[in-house]
């Protein structure tokens, strides 16, 4: 069985990864010089997703759901971290599970209407689901380590 400590440095690590994508993707977007370092090709091309007109969900632009999706991750697990209260790993998978359905919807803009990826917004894509995976890993972890409960007895039930 993995060491629930070590899980955990994997989780807080995979979230940082994944806010690195997210801030370098705002970068890009406010220096389209940047845009030249993660174009590959026509199709790999974060050029392409940048300039299509469809980096935009309603009003938010996309790296700032990114953004704040990892730092709201990184705020719920530190709070883990500090108190290792299953509240806040159930909150960290949630806001996890919730950021990789955002990515699949992001993602799929970019697959089917764009017609181009962002080699970083794929990079953040993947980092949200490494991150729901090893939130899952702790809670089997935490839940294999509940010492089982004893039947409870109903009331008026003799021995």
């Amino acid at each position: 069985m993995a060491d629930a400590k070590v899980v955990h440095r994997l989780l807080l690590f995979l979230i940082l990864v994944g806010l690195a994508f997210s801030l370098y993707a705002t970068l890009e977007t406010l220096d389209p010089a940047l845009q030249a370092t993660c174009s590959v090709n026509s199709y790999l091309s974060c050029q392409a997703v940048d300039s299509s007109g469809f980096t935009h969900t309603g009003p938010i632009p996309d790296w700032a759901i990114g953004v704040g999706g990892f730092l709201l991750l990184l705020l719920l697990d530190l709070a883990l971290l500090r108190t290792f209260e299953v509240r806040w790993l159930n909150a960290v998978t949630v806001v996890a599970a919730l950021g990789v359905v955002t990515a699949v919807y992001l993602g799929s803009i970019e697959l089917f209407v764009i017609k181009a990826i962002c080699p970083i917004c794929l990079g953040a894509y993947l980092s949200g689901v490494a991150v729901l995976l090893v939130a899952l890993w702790l809670r089997r972890i935490r839940a294999s380590a509940e010492p089982e409960r004893a039947p409870s007895r109903v009331s008026g039930e003799t021995a």
